[in-house]
């Protein structure tokens, strides 16, 4: 298991299996994120089908395949290295019969900004 983001530089390219995620709020953004819970450190960003991301509730989790990533400009390393999930496949026991679920904002622009609903087994 990998102690802090740096150590991810050393595994660009490599793929991991049975990497357990979980959706989440980022105080810092409006949208709804994915996080690692095994192999990588929380903060590791991960790149994830946004359909899912807004399809679950906050807190579903997910096990996939991911690969290690890391976007270049000018053909240098250009931040931090990242996640990328393949071969999704949902903890159907993680899906809550309540909770928030990440809607588009109504006349978001972009498409980008979120609003959390709270939704209700009917």
């Amino acid at each position: 298991m990998m102690q802090k983001t740096d150590d991810l530089e050393q595994y660009v390219g490599r793929f991991f299996g049975n990497i357990d995620l979980e959706t989440c709020r980022d105080s810092s953004v409006s949208r709804p994120r994915v996080r690692p819970l095994t192999g990588f450190p929380a903060e590791t960003r991960v790149e994830f089908p946004r359909k899912l991301r807004e399809m679950f509730p906050i807190g579903t989790r997910f096990i996939a395949t991911v690969k290690v990533c890391q976007k270049h400009k000018d053909k240098k390393p250009h931040g931090p290295p990242y996640l990328k999930a393949y071969d999704i496949a949902v903890v159907a026991k993680s899906v809550p019969d309540e909770g928030l679920v990440a809607k588009v904002r109504s006349g978001s622009i972009s498409s980008l900004a979120y609003e959390y609903v709270w939704i209700t087994k009917s």
